[in-house]
Parts: structure tokens; C-alpha cells; sequence
């Protein structure tokens, strides 16, 4: 990615920018009449910053400052509004999409947004031969959420249309997130993974792996007047190290912070605690394809031998909701008035263990992450949670713990028996939950994200159907049969629905949650108010 050389100038440049964050003799940010550089902390660095391969919360927020897409959704909602481009429209049969673009937007390297720009970022993920169509990206996204593209048009310098060969009613939606975003057609293909240049209110300046990522003020952005010269996204893996430089003034926004600490922290008048639902799902993958968890039975077991209220209480703090189902709650095609598919019921699962003494002669290893995650503040504590459960149940259970980076290409190529992983909703749709768990064409060794590598013809239809129809009964219909085969089957076991938490200091302004869990901050600000 870098250099050794390029990677030590740029900590020589963070640090300098550290040292000059505050305001005053001694650097106090909370006493700051104006402050210049904003800084927050997160568990885990960014992956790579190319909008169209990325799946990584890290990523995708570090690219939300920098690149925009031609829609959005309406800050703290998942409402759709015209953004890049000033207007849109839909054919009634649902097969092209219309846009015109705002005037006299640019990106940073001053290339104007025009169609032709505009097209490049599709085109390149929707053609293989294009020059941009990069050998090291997997385009994971374009694959299952884009697939019915069949071209992109340019109409006229302004206008930009989509050509589908099948409705798809979550497109719309689709085209307002990250894969998405918009990027120069000027950067050099090679720059374009850790180098992004979009029409952002921050633009990218330094990049220390493992380290932070500096993005600096984009004078010219077109929607507002950005309030920081700087932002920084700085990595740091243990939760307590996180909160205690919160504390001391060193940062200025945490997240993935344990939920009790949050809450104890937003008791200090210096701090804000911004709080509510995420759509998201903690869950347990199976590798499905693995000989000793082919049987639906022994993933029952599992299913059944795990205390979701546990893990709730004792590893988030009360901050969730055990999940009964791989969707949100309130999504489309959520069971109305009856029980949950499986039950905690360690009883049941060692009786229906029986049938496979096979299973209990070797450990189970369960893979888990060292970094916190939205949906998991300490995976560790979950991972120990249901190593007791299923010990209860006569299993003997090894924890193999990774980084976040590592556990995910583990799970990408399926190298794992069973694994923590957890999943925040793009589009607000379920087809993004569902397709993304359970459709064989996510289930592609590198780039999956069906760890589970579950491959069903049966539930491939369900969903294909699914994404066809626009009718919200239709569509509840057919997501609900869809619930009764992962129900059947349980390829995997979801956990909990967390909340999303963020702290910041006081001073902070105009900061809203999102629901889909992106950090928005080209409009914060800082207030010098006490």
C-alpha cells in the first residue's frame, strides 16, 4: 500500500498535527475559542477507501467525508433526496433511471461533475475491460446489489440514465450509498484504493496505516462552508484507551465504546451521548459447507443452546435486543404474531445433540475479532458467553481470536467452522439483509458475504422474486417464505440488535445518527459555548 518511508513521513506529519489540535497554551480542546482539527477514534484503521470495494464500517466512514453520490438519504433518515444530481425519474415498467446533475460542481482535483464524469464510476465497476475495473477489487457490491444494470447512458453533458434488463426495487436506494459514490475519472487507477478524490467537504491529505487518516478542508464544496481545516480518523483498538483520551481531551468523538461506559460518560456535562436504534444484526455464521455442520439439526442445537438475553445483558450492557430474526426489527417481511423459530432451551439442544456423537469428540473452534464492532463492543465477551453455552450442551469449544481485517478475509474464503460476525444495514431494505446472508452469489470464496456459503436454489428465488416486485404486500409475502427456509435451514444464527453509540465532546454541533451507522461529519462544527 505504502512505503516504509512514505508510512513514516506520514506519522511525522500526524504527529505534528496532533501537537497542533488545540487551542491555547496547553492545547485544551474543551477551552478552544476555535478549533482547527477535529479528531476521532475508532476501533479498527480503514480497509482501503475505493467506494466500489469496500464493506467495512471504517472504510465507508472515512469515504463519507471525501466522495457523494448522485442521491442520499435525508440525515438521520433513510428517505431518499436528490444530492449530486438535482432531479430524477423512473419508467413505469422500473427498467431506466434518469438523473440530471447539479451545475458547477467539482471534484477535488477540479475535474467538473458532468454525465460523462458521472458514468465512470459505474461503468468501471459494470465493465471488466475498463481501465479502472481494478484486478485487485472484487466489486462484492456491484455483484448483488447492482447486477440488473445493464448500461449506463449519457443522455447530454448533464443527464446520466440506467438501463436495467429487470425491475429491481431497491435500486433507487442502492444508488444513494457508498459502492454508489462518485469518484474523479482523472485519479490514476492505481491511487484510486487509498487515494480517493470525490466532490466531498473533505478531501483526502495523509494516510498512516494502522495509524489515522488525515482529510483536509475542501474549500470550494458546493452545498456548505466545511467548519474544520482537518479532520482525523485515528485507530485505536482498545476501548478504554478510547474512552480515556476522550477524557483527556487528546480526541474529540468515540465510538464502539462498551454501552456502560457510554452511559456513564454522557452523566459528564463535558460530553454528549448520541443514542439510538442501527439497523444492524450481530449474528454466528456456520460454514455450511464444512462436513460436521451440513446437518440443520446440529445448527438448530447450536441455535437453541445460546442465551441471546445473556449476551445482551452481560456483553452489551442492555444496549439491544436479542434478535429472533436476520432482519431488523420492523423490516419488511418481519413475522407479525408468532413466536420466534427457536428458543433457548439447552435441554432440547443436548437431547438433539445425540444424534451426532460424532461432533463432540473434537473442539469446535470459534472464530472471533479482537476489534470492537457496532453490533459486538467486546467480542471477546460474546465469545465466551456462548463457549459457555455450548459447553453446557456437551461441546468442548476453542476461541480463536483475530483482527477485524483478518477474521474477515477468514470468513471471506470460508477458512472457519463457526464465527462472530455482524452486519449494518446500506439501503433500508431487507433484500440487503437477506441477499447479503443468503444468496448463492454472495457466496463467492474471497469476496463472500454469505459466510456461510450457504447455496439454495429454493431461497435464490425468493429473493431474485423479491427484488422484482415493487408492491410492499407482494414483497412481504415473498420475504416471508424466504424467513421460513433460513428458519428451516439456519445457516446462520442471529444474535442481537444493538444500538449505535457515539460520544463527543460538547462543543460539538450539528451531528446527527445515522440509521445505516455512517459518521456523517463534513457538517459538524465546534461551538466555543460552555
Amino acid at each position: 500500500m505504502f512505503s516504509k518511508v512514505n508510512c513514516f513521513a506520514a506519522l511525522l506529519a500526524l504527529a505534528a498535527l496532533f501537537a497542533g489540535c488545540g487551542e491555547g497554551e496547553k492545547g485544551t480542546l474543551s477551552s478552544s475559542a476555535h478549533k482547527n482539527t477535529f479528531i476521532f477514534a475508532r476501533g479498527s484503521d480503514a480497509q482501503k477507501l475505493d467506494p466500489a470495494d469496500v464493506d467495512d464500517g471504517e472504510s465507508v466512514n472515512t469515504i463519507a467525508q471525501v466522495c457523494e453520490g448522485l442521491l442520499r438519504f435525508k440525515p438521520g433518515t433513510v428517505e431518499l433526496e436528490p444530492w449530486l444530481a438535482e432531479s430524477f425519474t423512473s419508467s413505469p415498467d422500473g427498467l431506466t433511471h434518469t438523473f440530471k446533475l447539479r451545475p458547477g460542481i467539482k471534484f477535488h482535483d477540479g475535474t467538473p461533475l458532468n454525465a460523462e464524469a458521472a458514468a465512470f464510476s459505474f461503468r468501471r465497476q459494470l465493465d471488466p475491460e475498463h481501465p479502472a475495473h481494478l484486478p485487485t477489487a472484487s466489486f462484492v457490491y456491484w455483484n448483488f446489489l447492482y447486477n440488473e444494470i445493464q448500461s449506463v447512458e449519457v443522455i447530454d453533458e448533464m443527464t446520466l440514465r440506467f438501463h436495467l434488463n429487470e425491475p429491481n426495487a431497491t435500486i433507487l436506494y442502492s444508488l444513494a450509498i457508498f459502492p454508489a459514490w462518485l469518484i474523479s475519472p482523472k485519479t490514476p487507477p492505481t491511487d484510486i484504493p487509498y487515494k480517493p478524490v470525490g466532490t466531498g467537504p473533505y478531501q483526502f491529505a495523509e494516510w498512516a496505516v494502522g495509524q489515522a487518516i488525515v482529510l483536509k478542508r475542501n474549500p470550494n464544496y458546493w452545498a456548505y462552508t466545511p467548519q474544520f481545516d482537518r479532520i482525523i480518523f485515528k485507530a485505536v483498538p482498545e476501548n478504554t484507551v478510547r474512552r480515556l483520551e476522550l477524557e483527556a481531551g487528546d480526541i474529540d468523538g468515540i465510538d464502539g465504546v462498551q454501552p456502560a461506559e457510554a452511559i456513564a460518560l454522557s452523566k459528564n456535562p463535558d460530553f454528549k451521548l448520541y443514542r439510538g436504534p442501527s439497523m444492524n444484526v450481530g449474528y454466528l455464521a456456520i460454514q455450511t459447507q464444512n462436513v460436521r455442520w451440513q446437518d440443520p439439526d446440529i445448527r438448530r442445537a447450536l441455535a437453541m443452546a445460546i442465551d441471546r438475553k445473556a449476551i445482551v445483558e452481560l456483553a452489551l450492557d442492555g444496549a439491544a435486543v436479542p434478535a429472533d430474526y436476520p432482519i431488523p426489527p420492523g423490516f419488511l417481511g418481519e413475522p407479525q404474531d408468532q413466536p420466534p423459530p427457536y428458543q433457548h432451551d439447552p435441554v432440547a439442544a443436548k437431547a438433539l445433540l445425540t444424534k451426532f456423537p460424532q461432533l463432540l469428540k473434537t473442539p469446535i473452534v470459534l472464530s472471533t475479532l479482537s476489534d470492537s464492532r457496532p453490533y459486538f463492543p467486546d467480542p471477546q465477551r460474546v465469545a465466551s458467553l456462548i463457549r459457555s453455552d455450548l459447553e453446557t450442551i456437551g461441546l468442548t469449544v476453542k476461541i480463536e481470536t483475530r483482527d477485524f481485517k483478518s477474521h474477515l478475509q477468514t470468513l471471506r474464503n470460508g477458512d472457519f467452522e463457526i464465527a462472530l460476525i455482524g452486519w449494518i444495514g446500506d439501503n433500508g431494505d431487507t433484500d440487503n439483509f437477506l441477499a447479503t446472508f443468503f444468496h448463492s452469489r454472495a457466496a463467492v470464496p474471497g469476496s463472500a458475504t454469505n459466510y456461510s456459503f450457504y447455496k439454495n436454489p429454493e431461497m435464490d428465488h425468493l429473493l431474485d422474486a423479491a427484488r422484482r416486485v415493487s408492491n410492499p404486500t407482494e414483497r412481504t409475502k415473498l420475504y416471508n417464505e424466504a424467513l421460513k427456509v433460513w428458519s428451516r435451514d439456519l445457516p446462520m444464527i442471529p444474535l442481537v440488535h444493538a444500538e449505535q453509540m457515539i460520544l463527543l465532546r460538547k462543543q460539538v454541533t450539528d451531528f446527527t445518527l445515522s440509521p445505516t451507522g455512517n459518521v456523517f461529519l463534513g457538517p459538524v462544527g465546534w461551538s466555543s459555548s460552555d
